[in-house]
């Protein structure tokens, strides 16, 4: 009779790492998708009045998905874009299943 090597300690060791995001991280994509679902074609949209923190807007200027204009000393008058890569994870999420802002799930 044959023997079978265990399998056992070898599928834990082998497991892939589960990829953990930070509540920073999953408030970044969630400004990137409001970004892009009120943009309405326009490039550029007035920070005042999206109710997002430094560190969420700070988290997705880190990962390259948005772009702050500079032009403007007062904080309130600030704007931001989407970048291309921006852009792409908005389009990836939407295509994942996440509704659109404003819509019933």
């Amino acid at each position: 009779m044959a023997r079978f090597p265990s399998l056992i300690g070898k599928m834990s060791d082998e497991a892939p790492p589960t990829k953990i995001l930070d509540a920073t991280e999953v408030a970044a994509r969630l400004f990137v998708y409001k970004l892009y679902d009120t943009a309405d074609g326009q490039r550029w949209s007035v920070l005042h009045g999206m109710g997002e923190s430094a560190a969420t807007i700070s988290r997705a200027v880190e990962r390259g998905w948005v772009i702050l204009q500079e032009e403007s000393r007062r904080p309130l008058e600030r704007k931001v874009a989407l970048t291309d890569e921006g852009r792409r994870l908005a389009r990836k999420g939407r295509s994942v299943g996440r509704p659109r802002l404003g819509t019933k799930a």
